[in-house]
C-alpha cells in the first residue's frame, strides 16, 4: 500500500498543543475522508518561525523548506498569525506548487478549537491531494467531487461564521486557494477572541499567586471590621454591579499601563494590526481578571461562611430574625470588589517581563520584542546622528 506522509508544523504553545492532541486521530481521518487505499502517516515538527513570521509568504516558504528536509508529501502549518485578505479574515491558504498549506488558529475563535482545526487540516490536505498529483505537478482541472464534499467539513464549522473558498485576485501572497470567514463582522469577533485564547488568559491564577495572596489577606482583614458588614446590607444590587465592573475595569487599565502592555505607534507597526493586538490584549486581560475575580469570590465565600457567625452578623447590622444566604452573598461580593482593587495595586509589584509572560502568547511576545528592539534601533540611529 502506498504511503503518504503529512507534516504538521505548529507554532509554539497553543498551536503545538492542538497538533499533539490531533496527531493520533489524523491518519484515520485522512483515510476516511480523502483516500482509504493509502497508508497515511503524520509527523509533527515544532517551528518557532511559524510563530514569529508576520507574513503568509514567510510561513509558506518555511513550510516548503521543512517539507523538503523531512521528505513529506504535504505540509500544513498551524500559526497564530492573524491574516487578512483586504477586509476579510483568512482561515487558511493552500499553495499548489509547494504542496503546503497554512491554517490561522485565531480565526477559529475560542472553543472548541481542536475539533475545528482537525476539520481544517483534513480540508487542506484534501485540497492538496486532489489539486496536485503524486509527483507534485499541479493538475489542470478543478478539484473533483470528493474534495468538494470535503469542503462541507469546513463550512459546517460554525453556523454563525461560514467559510468561503476563494481564489485570491492577485499573486502578492503565495496562495492558490484561500478560505475566508464570512460575514466580516463575525469573522473579526472570532479573530479577536481567538487571539485572546492564544494568550492563555486562564494561566493568571498560578502566575499571580502573590497578587491573589495580597488581595485575599487584605479582604480577610477587612472582614474583621463591621464597616463592610453594614455596607453590604445597605447597598442595592445596582451598586454591587457598579463596584464589580469598576474594580475589574480598574485592574485591567492599571495592569496595561503599569506594565506597558499597550502597543504604541511606531514607523514599523501597521495601525490596523496595532489596534488588533491592543484589542486582543484588553480582551485577554478582561478574561484573566474575570477568572481572578471568580477565584477571589469563591475564597471569600468560604471565609465568610466559616468566620462570620449569623448571630453576630445580625446583631452588628441590626437585622431581626434569621440571616439569609443573600446577606452572605452580598458581603462576599463587596469584599471581592474591594480586594480586586488591592490586587490591581499588588500586581504592580510584579516585573514587566513576568506580566508579559503571563498575558501574552508566543506571537504577541515576539511582536512586543520586535517593536521594542525597533524603538531601541531608532534611538541609537538618532543618537548616532
Amino acid at each position: 500500500m502506498k504511503k503518504m506522509t503529512v507534516g504538521i508544523i505548529p507554532a509554539p504553545e497553543l498551536p503545538e498543543s492542538i497538533a499533539y492532541k490531533l496527531v493520533d486521530k489524523l491518519p484515520d481521518a485522512f483515510s476516511g475522508h480523502i483516500d482509504k487505499d493509502l497508508s497515511w502517516e503524520v509527523e509533527i515538527v515544532r517551528d518557532p518561525l511559524t510563530g514569529a513570521a508576520e507574513k503568509v509568504d514567510e510561513i509558506i516558504n518555511r513550510a516548503a523548506d521543512l517539507k523538503q528536509e523531512h521528505n513529506w508529501d504535504y505540509a500544513v502549518c498551524l500559526t497564530d498569525l492573524p491574516i487578512f485578505s483586504g477586509k476579510d479574515v483568512v482561515l487558511g491558504d493552500v499553495n499548489d506548487k509547494e504542496g503546503v498549506a497554512q491554517i490561522s488558529i485565531p480565526a477559529f475563535g475560542i472553543l472548541p478549537v481542536g475539533k475545528r482545526v482537525e476539520k481544517a487540516i483534513i480540508q487542506m490536505v484534501s485540497e492538496l491531494y486532489y489539486r496536485v498529483n503524486g509527483h507534485g505537478k499541479v493538475l489542470n482541472k478543478d478539484i473533483d467531487s470528493a474534495a468538494i464534499n470535503n469542503l462541507r467539513l469546513l463550512r459546517s464549522d460554525s453556523a454563525f461564521s461560514p467559510i468561503r473558498k476563494v481564489n485570491p485576485p492577485d499573486r502578492i501572497e503565495k496562495a492558490d486557494v484561500r478560505f475566508i470567514v464570512v460575514p466580516r463582522v463575525n469573522g473579526r469577533q472570532r479573530l479577536l477572541f481567538g487571539m485572546a485564547h492564544a494568550n492563555r488568559p486562564w494561566t493568571i491564577i498560578p502566575a499571580f499567586k502573590r497578587v491573589v495572596a495580597i488581595a485575599f489577606a487584605t479582604g480577610a482583614y477587612g472582614l474583621v471590621f463591621p464597616s463592610l458588614w453594614n455596607l453590604s446590607v445597605a447597598y442595592g444590587s445596582t451598586r454591587f454591579i457598579v463596584l464589580m465592573l469598576g474594580a475589574i475595569l480598574g485592574m485591567i487599565i492599571w495592569v496595561i499601563f503599569a506594565h506597558n502592555l499597550w502597543e504604541k505607534p511606531t514607523k514599523k507597526s501597521h495601525r490596523k494590526l496595532r489596534l488588533l493586538y491592543n484589542t486582543a490584549t484588553v480582551i485577554t486581560l478582561g478574561i484573566a481578571v474575570l477568572v481572578y475575580y471568580t477565584m477571589l469570590f469563591i475564597l471569600f465565600l468560604v471565609a465568610v461562611a466559616f468566620f462570620v457567625p449569623p448571630e453576630v452578623f445580625a446583631e452588628t447590622v441590626g437585622l431581626e430574625g434569621e440571616v439569609s444566604y443573600k446577606y452572605y452573598f452580598h458581603l462576599t461580593w463587596l469584599v471581592t470588589s474591594v480586594a480586586t482593587v488591592v490586587g490591581a495595586i499588588g500586581s504592580g509589584l510584579e516585573s514587566d517581563k513576568v506580566v508579559r509572560n503571563i498575558m501574552y502568547g508566543y506571537r504577541q511576545q515576539q511582536r512586543y520584542k520586535e517593536m521594542e528592539h525597533y524603538d531601541d534601533f531608532l534611538k541609537d540611529e538618532e543618537d548616532y546622528k
